[in-house]
């Protein structure tokens, strides 16, 4: 019988899951709504209501398969967000979305406690809103029961499965709360959040052998999810480093440009020294662990599916005939006067230039030019930190409009478009190869093939 690989990718807007064959084919996939709730500050969710989009979207791609045995599970998510747990195992609360506002007030005092550049050396990253150990301050801070433990998304979900607790290295980054030289959790900093000792558990890499699916466990999840049971399990990490692994864009010449709801631009590089931290700091990256085992990753996110979304359905073009035939449009003219000035992220933009002969496909054209800008200086922040790089490699599901692609294909000497229709989902399942012993590290999965661009 067939070996298998299941891997699963819990993104901000979708939940996605791909059955990938030792050899690297994807073979089937699922995918369901991240199921958020909006509250005033932002959105939430309830952590069962995460794993049964997990189940939806898993059991999905499971009943599209071959028939086959299940032999490795990879789960990689979102970052910053995580399920707070009891001393007794059980849930504490809610799942706080990465970009919720809850903890700008206690990022703007960590700032002055710890210091930009000291928190930058430390951390790799700004005392930002959407850092967990903000979250946690802020849960502190307003009279909340305190967690006895905190699990990363992707973490949770291993666990939930029947994996033992642990926090995979890249998610962990993502934190505000490990530092890097260690890894180690940094005491001082979760101290000033009130958080509980031992808070969060030991880090390993992504790959790392965490225990096998517990039938149990998985079986209200549908019929089809009893196909993992026994399976290897492991948390591939952070979903757009896990993606970088999937869509094989991890040499140092690389940048993986991550076209989802949130953009990604990510770079692998060598470990990086407390001064090394501080300037790329100060070129606005942030830095991590990567899930490639020995080397940090280079990341800046952008606004991207936020502000594209917001003007097609602006342009009442959000339908997928609507988008082809306003993508057909905007390639035989240019944008014009307009312009698309972006504000502060995932904030407000704003239309200028609006004349007589303003079209919709000029507005799309200077959506296009604006989003596209912003990936340029991410880009050029890297060469100066990293030294030049040679390719750009592009994945997610906005790397589907050929405006998009024709404009970021300018940006490095070289693009690739890899055949890959769910780059995390992919590198999760290899990631559950890893775990299963059938690789011993990214660099030996099987690389995916090119499409035009």
């Amino acid at each position: 019988m067939a070996e298998l690989l299941v891997g699963i990718d819990i993104g901000t807007t979708m939940t996605k899951a791909a059955v990938v064959g030792t050899d690297g084919r994807e073979l089937s996939w699922g995918r369901a709504p991240t199921p958020w709730r909006e509250v005033p500050t932002g959105a939430e969710a309830a952590p069962e209501d995460l794993f049964g989009a997990v189940c939806q979207a898993t059991a999905a791609a499971l009943a599209a398969s071959p028939p086959g045995r299940v032999v490795g599970v990879g789960v990689t998510s979102l970052a910053e967000s995580v399920v707070q747990l009891t001393s007794q195992g059980e849930l504490a609360g809610p799942c706080i979305v990465w970009y919720d506002r809850r903890g700008a007030e206690e990022a703007a005092d960590a700032a002055r406690v710890f210091g930009l550049e000291a928190f930058a050396r430390r951390t790799g990253l700004s005392p930002a809103p959407i850092r967990t150990l903000m979250k946690l301050a802020w849960l502190a801070r307003h009279g909340h029961c305190q967690p006895a433990r905190a699990l990363s998304i992707a973490d949770w979900v291993v666990h939930r499965m029947g994996g033992e607790q642990r926090a995979e290295a890249s998610l962990a980054s993502r934190t505000g709360a490990l530092s890097l030289a260690g890894p180690s959790w940094w005491e001082e900093g979760l101290a000033w959040a009130g958080a509980k000792p031992g808070l969060f558990p030991p880090v390993v890499s992504a790959g790392h052998a965490s225990g096998h699916v517990a039938l149990h466990l998985v079986q209200d999840g549908g019929r089809d999810m009893g196909r993992l049971a026994g399976a290897a399990l492991t948390s591939a990490g952070h979903d757009h480093l896990c993606a970088a692994c999937g869509t094989g864009a991890i040499r140092a010449d690389q940048v993986l440009d991550s076209c989802g709801t949130a953009e990604a631009l990510v770079r692998t590089v060598a470990p990086m020294g407390e001064e090394a931290l501080a300037d790329a700091s100060a070129e606005g990256l942030e830095v991590s662990r990567h899930t490639v085992p020995g080397c940090y990753a280079l990341l800046r996110g952008h606004q991207l599916g936020f502000v594209l979304d917001r003007v097609l359905r602006l342009l009442g073009a959000d339908r997928p005939e609507a988008l082809s035939a306003l993508e057909a449009a905007a390639a035989a003219t240019g944008a014009g006067a307009l312009r698309l000035v972006l504000g502060e992220p995932f904030g407000a933009a704003s239309i200028v230039g609006l004349q007589a002969d303003a079209s919709p496909a000029g507005l799309w054209n200077a959506a296009l030019d604006a989003v596209a800008a912003g990936a340029a200086e991410v880009v050029e922040a890297m060469g100066r930190v990293a030294g030049p790089a040679e390719e750009l490699v592009l994945s997610g599901g906005w790397a589907r409009s050929a405006g998009l692609r024709r404009r970021k294909a300018a940006l490095l000497p070289r693009a690739r478009w890899p055949e890959v229709t769910e780059a995390g989902a992919r590198g999760a399942a290899l990631f559950g190869g890893m775990a299963a012993g059938l690789f011993q590290g990214p660099a030996e999965f099987p690389p995916p093939g090119d499409r035009p661009l």
